[in-house]
């Protein structure tokens, strides 16, 4: 029995153990996980932000309560997501809340608040990246089905040619997803030796990072997975 066999066959174990369990994504933190935490974190320090990053979005696990902490001196454009006790961070994009400024015209009122503007002009069936978008304060009289979290724009693409300074609105875009519910998957494990990869349909649309659920073909077991490519994934594993 030849080392290389050896580690081939170590692998396949590995890659059959990931896709009968359903347990093995549990300890990991989602985007969705993270955005309440630093929900809190903010409340006690009294900053009206929220993180901006999609709520499947997989990271490594922590047992300790995250730390949050501004990447430049009184600037919380961009937050320090740390995990001390696992030992690692990331850098995650924040925005303003929606909150109400008045602004007196006349008789009236009007609420403001910050929404997806386009600031370069797009053309029809191009898939929106974060070059196109800014945020602006606008009227709330003017953001009926305007976008406030960049996440639901990214990787959409324009029905028709949009131009520059449009509030981005639900009519203008179609999604686009990497993964389909429904598809039929590839799910894709390697080392330096070895590929394998085995089918599974997936249960939820998503984007390339997004972490779905997926269904093994021939088990019926349901697990998590990355998703890598255009219906190509990956399975999680604890760290």
């Amino acid at each position: 029995m030849t080392l290389a066999w050896i580690k081939n066959l170590s692998l396949l174990v590995v890659l059959n153990l990931l896709v009968l369990s359903t347990t093995l994504a549990a300890d990991r933190l989602s985007g969705q996980d993270i955005k309440e935490q630093a929900a809190e974190y903010f409340t006690q320090q009294g900053l009206k932000l929220s993180l901006v990053i999609s709520d499947k979005r997989s990271f490594f696990p922590c047992s300790v309560p995250l730390d949050f902490r501004q990447r430049y001196e009184n600037d919380w454009s961009t937050v320090l997501v740390r995990c001390s006790h696992e030992n690692w961070e990331t850098f995650i994009r924040s925005i303003s809340q929606q909150t109400t400024v008045t602004f007196q015209k006349g008789t009236e009122d009007f609420d403001r608040l910050k929404v997806a503007v386009i600031k370069k002009n797009i053309s029809k069936g191009q898939v929106i990246s974060q070059e196109y978008v800014r945020f602006e304060t606008r009227a709330e009289r003017q953001i009926h089905g305007a976008y406030t979290d960049i996440y639901e724009v990214l990787g959409r693409k324009a029905k028709s040619n949009i131009a520059t300074g449009t509030i981005l609105k639900a009519r203008h875009l179609d999604t686009v997803y990497s993964v389909d519910k429904n598809d039929n998957v590839l799910v894709i494990a390697s080392n330096n030796t070895i590929t394998i990869t085995t089918s599974a349909i997936a249960l939820e649309n998503g984007q390339v990072g997004d972490m779905i659920p997926v269904k093994n073909i021939k088990s019926d077991k349901i697990f998590k997975v990355i998703i890598t490519g255009k219906k190509k994934v990956a399975p999680i594993t604890n760290m």
